[in-house]
């Protein structure tokens, strides 16, 4: 069995740091009162995982063909229609082939127990399963994109075995708050083998960029057979680095086949 890499500690300090973007009022909530308003009804879907309802936004693929399903995964504190990549890719992958499942991540607990960090790292695992389930009623393969956190997150679900691989997996600027746990992650990804690109920006939160060249090490050094990293300039909000972001997504997906 391989080693866990998320630990009790490890998700404090990775809640902890985000414990200021949660207020007394739940981030999900407010987020999916909003989408409720703003979008239509057919592309809202409500899903259960721990016997809690979530959301998710779907958008059928706009092609004769179907290549698969691509489920997104925004950072914490973000929503499945956020400006920052997610609401650009779920909606132009479907002019590519794609059905897309953007999914609401968990909120993020007010009291920071033990007990409570270990339920949000099963709840986000949950969710992930719940939509890998809807994935399962359409034809093609799945694979996942997510952000920040998130992706980190994920990262490390797969390759402690606790999650389904996808047959690809893209991270959006991926890391986690603190250097020790950053060093896990890389050491968590280059363990899997599920085929990874690693997306980042010059605008990305520091220690991005500071553990580019430690993943890439990592990678090399165990032999991980598909894993590419793209260093882009600008910011995620930006429309025409979202825009070389996609293309990035797109041509790294046909080179492997999907």
């Amino acid at each position: 069995m391989r080693h866990s890499f998320v630990s009790s500690t490890v998700l404090f300090i990775i809640l902890l740091w985000a414990f200021t973007i949660n207020a007394s009022t739940s981030v999900e909530q407010n987020a999916s009162a909003d989408l409720l308003r703003q979008l239509p009804a057919d592309e809202i879907l409500q899903l259960t995982a721990q016997q809690q309802e979530f959301m998710l936004l779907q958008r059928e693929n706009m092609t004769s063909y179907t290549k698969g399903t691509v489920i997104l995964l925004p950072d914490a504190s973000e929503h499945p229609a956020s400006p920052k990549y997610i609401n650009l890719l779920r909606q132009q992958l479907t002019d590519y082939g794609w059905y897309t499942l953007a999914l609401m991540p968990p909120s993020l607990p007010v009291e920071l127990t033990a007990d409570t960090l270990q339920q949000y790292q099963q709840s986000l695992r949950e969710r992930v399963t719940a939509a890998q389930q809807q994935a399962q009623q359409h034809s093609g393969v799945t694979i996942v994109i997510a952000q920040g956190s998130s992706a980190a997150l994920l990262n490390q679900l797969y390759a402690n075995e606790q999650l389904t691989e996808p047959a690809a997996f893209i991270m959006l600027g991926a890391y986690l708050p603190e250097l020790r746990l950053n060093q896990d992650f890389a050491k968590a990804l280059a363990t899997h083998q599920v085929p990874t690109l690693d997306i980042s920006t010059g605008q990305d939160n520091r220690m991005v960029i500071s553990q580019l060249r430690y993943r890439k090490q990592l990678a090399n050094k165990h032999l991980k057979a598909v894993y590419r990293q793209r260093l882009i300039n600008g910011s995620g909000y930006n429309t025409d680095t979202q825009q070389w972001v996609f293309q990035e997504i797109y041509g790294w997906l046909s080179s492997v086949g999907l």
